[in-house]
């Protein structure tokens, strides 16, 4: 019995609990209750310390008249608010950097200052890059070839920069922002030999005009090499020379087809591997719309 009737009392208590903590956070939301941030330990016993202090509450309650006298003689003058200048200057966005796309002292994204007002020891990022490039071309690497080291020693000995700024700032720039360089060859091929180059790759290659055309560019192939090929060839008849060139062309035709077969082979395995793929990612969609 005495366990049936904890529990029927222990539940109208919590139900007490409960109805009497609503009610508080109520007050609290419409501001009748004061709820207090707790204190710091150390501060909670300064605190406790100050409040049975007899003498401070009493200098706490005690008036003052000189601090009465000196609210007395405060005077407050309330005015508009002063108006901030405003500037006129464009700021750097996209629309402005497209309008001033074409403006010489725009190029970097900023207006550059006029060289008069430039102070001692002070350089603008077009000028530095002007020097070391400049400097590149007369203390840079010496595998390439250098066109412009006249230009760059003139331009050294005359460029504003170097003479506002000290030799020392400059070897200093020029041993921490030295700039890179980087030279690629390339070989030029004329846009008819890249069509025919393209066509004999798709198969497309007129095979008797290679064949026409093969007498000449036998003669220049093996004339580079020596002449015994050249007496070899020119020893054959008419009629040899003729079965040579229908044998270079079967050669080229067994060639090609071989080229053909192969190639079909590829794109019937790239065609598997793309099908694969797709497969794989229909099956992730899937997995993942379940």
């Amino acid at each position: 019995m005495k366990r049936i009737f904890r529990s029927v009392t222990r539940s109208v208590k919590n139900a007490n609990y409960q109805d009497q903590a609503v009610k508080y956070a109520e007050k609290i939301d419409e501001g009748k209750v004061r709820v207090k941030a707790p204190k710091y330990p150390s501060e909670k016993q300064h605190f406790e310390k100050a409040a049975g202090d007899g003498d401070l509450k009493k200098k706490i309650d005690e008036k003052h008249d000189s601090l009465v006298d000196n609210m007395k003689k405060l005077t407050i003058h309330s005015a508009d608010p002063v108006e901030r200048w405003t500037s006129f200057k464009d700021l750097p966005t996209r629309e402005n950097e497209f309008l001033h796309r074409n403006d010489p002292v725009w190029e970097y994204g900023f207006y550059e200052p006029p060289l008069e007002k430039m102070e001692k020891n002070r350089v603008m990022f077009r000028e530095a890059l002007e020097i070391l490039r400049a400097r590149l071309e007369l203390d840079g690497s010496k595998e390439f070839d250098r066109e412009e080291t006249d230009k760059a020693s003139k331009l050294l000995e005359e460029h504003d920069a170097v003479k506002r700024v000290d030799a020392e700032r400059l070897e200093r720039m020029w041993h921490y922002f030295r700039p890179f360089e980087r030279r690629d060859s390339q070989k030029v091929v004329s846009k008819h030999k890249v069509k025919l180059l393209r066509d004999a790759l798709h198969g497309h290659s007129d095979e008797r005009r290679l064949t026409d055309n093969f007498r000449e560019n036998f003669r220049k192939l093996v004339g580079n090499n020596g002449s015994i090929e050249m007496e070899k060839f020119d020893r054959l008849n008419e009629n040899e020379k003729e079965q040579f060139l229908l044998a270079v062309k079967e050669n080229r035709k067994l060639e090609h087809e071989r080229l053909e077969k192969r190639l079909t082979e590829i794109k019937k395995e790239d065609a598997e591997i793309e099908a694969k793929q797709i497969g794989a990612e229909e099956t992730k969609k899937s997995k993942k719309d379940e």
